[in-house]
């Protein structure tokens, strides 16, 4: 939700986190934190609403509970109404973050800045996945640990720092990104799509140039699980007349950056792996889902 005030712009977004883990409100959290930066807002107060399955024991409400006031105050970020509810229709914990931030800049230039066009280069900022991967470690560690090393493990929990945006947005903005995208739901390819669809365009992709962890690689194999189509909040998809520059500029502040492809004319969204060529389907449920079924 957006209002637009005398002294700026009052923006929400929401969302929502699943599974049993202690973390999903900061994976939660995480994704709306990022949604408002994307638009250029500063969160400044957040609420939460945790839905629990009827049956289960209520420390475990208590505990997530715990662990998103906990982050709100690590992250400086106001904590508003915490809802518990029972519900006998869920059979996993669900959690819902509503986060709320406020951007008194200037509004009309933003406006047009969610616009891109063909021949603007598209980037990728950090790497698909990621965040599912964390997830998947949260709710498979028992699992994970009979089959990797604990240097594997710790490695994995050591990419949870990058969860929330860092200087990625405003060195994008000052080198005239035209377009910033979180990926979430779908991962890079439904963040993809969904762009494709907003501007109209088409799309010209390299595959092989999308940065995944080898972390990322391995714990999606144990389960046959899609990267690609795996969520990744605290990574974004960026679209800029200079795409080269964009990711030079990220990559010269230690952020890993890789141009992947760009907009073009037309409705063709082309698919390049080597000598490959194939055209993106429309999304796909997120593979993380798969876990829990």
């Amino acid at each position: 939700m957006e209002i637009k005030t005398e002294a700026g712009r009052a923006l929400s977004k929401n969302s929502f986190a699943c599974g049993w883990s202690k973390h999903i409100c900061t994976y939660a959290l995480a994704a709306a934190v990022n949604a408002l930066a994307a638009k250029e807002a500063e969160c400044i107060a957040a609420e939460a609403q945790i839905l629990f399955p009827t049956g289960t024991d209520s420390s475990g409400a208590y505990a997530l509970e715990k662990a998103f006031c906990k982050v709100c105050q690590e992250r400086g970020i106001e904590k508003q109404e915490v809802v518990i509810r029972r519900n006998p229709l869920f059979g996993l914990p669900v959690v819902q973050i509503t986060a709320m931030g406020l951007d008194t800049g200037n509004t009309v230039m933003q406006e047009e800045a969610l616009r891109g066009g063909p021949g603007d280069e598209l980037v990728l900022v950090k790497w698909i996945g990621m965040e599912g991967m964390l997830r998947i470690a949260d709710e498979k560690g028992n699992e994970l640990r009979q089959r990797f090393a604990p240097v594997f493990i710790r490695q994995i929990q050591s990419w949870r720092k990058e969860l929330f945006a860092g200087r990625e947005l405003e060195i994008a903005r000052s080198m005239g990104v035209v377009s910033i995208r979180q990926i979430t739901e779908g991962g890079i390819l439904g963040a993809l799509w969904d762009l494709a669809k907003e501007t109209g365009c088409g799309l010209d992709l390299d595959m092989k140039r999308m940065s995944v962890l080898q972390e990322t690689i391995e714990v999606c194999e144990q389960y046959r699980l899609n990267p690609y189509q795996l969520t990744s909040a605290g990574s974004f998809l960026m679209a800029a007349a200079d795409g080269k520059a964009l990711a030079d500029a990220l990559c010269e502040n230690q952020l890993q950056a890789s141009v992947i492809g760009r907009l073009t004319a037309g409705n063709d969204k082309i698919i390049h792996n080597g000598e490959d060529v194939r055209y993106l389907d429309r999304p796909a449920p997120d593979e993380i889902y798969k876990i829990f079924l």
